[in-house]
């Protein structure tokens, strides 16, 4: 009950959570794990927008055209970016700050007293509107082959409607619960597909498998797969969101104000646990879905004709289903696909417009102190980015080109992420919040894989 409150709290307060934090009770974190599970939530927020256009789209194409080579990418791609997603989210808990407020408050070059951050973040926003026009252009076509007849159009306007209804209330708690709805149902059926084909002429092998494990990287896909690196797993996108799902949910809240007490210490340590695990549940979530995508692209669609982007691209895609269960599964494909790339439509249209507000904020644009002004600002766009996906998708029609120009985005992005995440951790983290020799290993191994699969994007 008191998590509720203070979400409540949290979420439909003002911009600046570190002011909302003043007025927030402390709470005491869980003393183990099993406890713990009732505190989680904004890993598998994140989880829904990333088991989306990246697993249905991007990966399950390259896994069509690599066949089964490149599953190191993927798994890379998921596991390999998750310490920057802590660092970020543990700089919020103990400073109560979004991702764009601690990035403004840093030393550094500033034009008209903006920080220098805050141009690339301007930048990485208004490249990935494409992308979201790939992903409702796919859930449209999902809907329109659902209903034969129908217009591609139609269905666009009718995704864009309902996505405003859904997440303009701002609330985190509609949020969270939507997210792991959407993540319940893809997880299952697409995992339920992988086994189904291992009773088919298409089914993998251990050998298949190991073979995707050997570090290859062939000419045929290689531009897709730093694409798909940029998209599945953590893109940047989700890594600069985690911090305001957390906050929202309460973490920073109930550590309480930074008052270099021991007992803020051991409720900041014992909510960054609680995140931590909040995290490595989520991966495991997302890699799965992720991985179930490419198996299937990479057993059923490899040995077919290559895919064709445009507006039967979904139905292609529905052939990993039909092929392997036969046609009566297309609805299940359909239920499959939809939720996936709504999930990623609902989360990313909640999360960019908490972005957006944010920015706007710190561009001296907006005045989100004022309650009542956020609320306003996040209702303004949860409708207008879904317009503005929905216009990108009805000019382009290539759901598959749109969502790899959002990978690209995301990927070059990375790079102003994993250097904000060493000054996080050298810069800024507190003295009194212990950082072991294990998880700085694994930040600099994330941030030494993330720099080179951006700079290789981006040269």
């Amino acid at each position: 009950m008191i998590c509720l409150e203070v979400t409540e709290r949290v979420s439909n307060g003002s911009a600046s959570a570190g002011n909302s934090l003043l007025a927030a009770a402390t709470l005491d974190p869980p003393d183990n794990p099993i406890r713990a599970l009732r505190f989680l939530g904004p890993g598998f927020i994140l989880s829904a927008a990333i088991v989306g256009s990246g697993e249905l789209i991007a990966t399950t194409a390259l896994g069509a055209k690599a066949g089964f080579l490149l599953l190191w990418v993927i798994l890379l791609s998921c596991l390999v970016k998750v310490a920057v997603q802590l660092e970020y989210g543990r700089q919020a808990i103990c400073s109560g700050d979004t991702t764009l407020q601690a990035w403004s408050k840093q030393a550094g070059p500033r034009f008209f007293g903006v920080h220098w951050s805050m141009g690339a973040a301007l930048i990485f926003l208004i490249s990935a509107c494409p992308g979201g026009g790939g992903i409702l252009g796919g859930a449209a076509q999902v809907l329109a082959f659902s209903f034969p007849g129908s217009r591609i159009a139609v269905w666009v306007v009718l995704v864009i409607v309902s996505l405003g209804l859904l997440v303009a209330n701002g609330r985190y708690r509609l949020v969270e619960v939507l997210a792991c709805f959407f993540n319940m149902v893809l997880i299952t059926t697409i995992l339920f597909c992988d086994l189904a084909v291992l009773n088919t002429p298409y089914a993998f092998t251990f050998n298949d498998l190991v073979s995707g494990l050997k570090f290859q990287l062939p000419t045929e896909g290689l531009v897709l797969a730093f694409a798909v690196f940029g998209i599945t797993g953590l893109g940047s996108g989700e890594i600069i969101m985690y911090p305001y799902w957390c906050l929202e949910k309460g973490y920073a809240a109930w550590t309480g104000p930074r008052d270099g007490s021991e007992e803020w210490k051991r409720r900041a340590n014992g909510w960054i646990r609680v995140m931590q695990l909040d995290a490595l549940l989520s991966m495991v979530a997302y890699t799965l879905a992720t991985c179930g995508f490419y198996l299937l692209g990479a057993a059923v669609l490899h040995r077919q004709e290559v895919l064709a982007d445009g507006n039967d691209l979904i139905f292609q895609l529905s052939s990993i289903f039909t092929t392997v269960l036969g046609d009566w599964s297309k609805a299940v494909f359909m239920l499959c696909a939809f939720t996936a790339l709504y999930s990623t439509l609902f989360s990313n249209a909640a999360g960019f417009a908490r972005l957006w507000t944010d920015l706007l904020e710190n561009l001296r644009i907006l005045r989100t102190q004022n309650g009542g002004q956020r609320k306003r600002s996040l209702a303004l766009f949860s409708w207008v980015l879904p317009m503005i996906w929905g216009i990108s998708y009805l000019i382009v029609q290539k759901p598959l080109l749109l969502v790899v120009v959002m990978g690209f985005a995301n990927g070059g992005f990375l790079l102003v992420v994993a250097y904000q995440a060493l000054v996080f951790r050298y810069r800024y983290t507190d003295p009194e919040i212990t950082s072991s020799r294990t998880y700085d290993g694994a930040l600099w191994l994330s941030i030494m894989a993330i720099g080179f699969v951006a700079l290789r994007i981006l040269i």
